[in-house]
Formats: C-alpha cells, sequence, structure tokens
C-alpha cells in the first residue's frame, strides 16, 4: 500500500474517498480516528493509501477531478 493522500481537511479526505469509490478503486484509510481522538485535528493528519498497482491511475484521476473542481469555481 503507498500513500496518495496525507491532509488534515475532512472535506477533502471525504471527497478523495468518493472519487476513489467512484472508479472502483480500493483504499485503506489511516489515522481517522486519531486525529478525532487527539483533539486537535491538524495534530495528526489523515492518510489513504491505495495498492501500489492503483498508485498511477488514483493520482491521475484525483489530480484530473481537481483541475475540473477549479475550472468551475467562480469567485
Amino acid at each position: 500500500m503507498k500513500t496518495i493522500i496525507r491532509s488534515n481537511n475532512q472535506v477533502y479526505i471525504s471527497w478523495v474517498k468518493n472519487i476513489l469509490n467512484i472508479n472502483n478503486i480500493k483504499y485503506f484509510v489511516l489515522d481517522e480516528e486519531m486525529s478525532v481522538m487527539e483533539g486537535n485535528i491538524t495534530a495528526i493528519p489523515v492518510r489513504i493509501l491505495v495498492d501500489e498497482k492503483d498508485l498511477y491511475l488514483s493520482k491521475e484521476i484525483i489530480q484530473k477531478a481537481e483541475k475540473k473542481l477549479n475550472s468551475t469555481q467562480t469567485y
């Protein structure tokens, strides 16, 4: 398993998990409970890991989704 995301942003973590689910990529989440138990959500970043064979594809999918999301935002 390889880490693809390390973040303290719970919204971003949830979004990445959803993107991976939509694309049928299996993942494992580490430290999600620890960041909550710590009481300081920024103390321990949550990590999302994927199988090594899915590493390139999952990173590519997330990057494309981020670009699409950023291109549709209005300020």
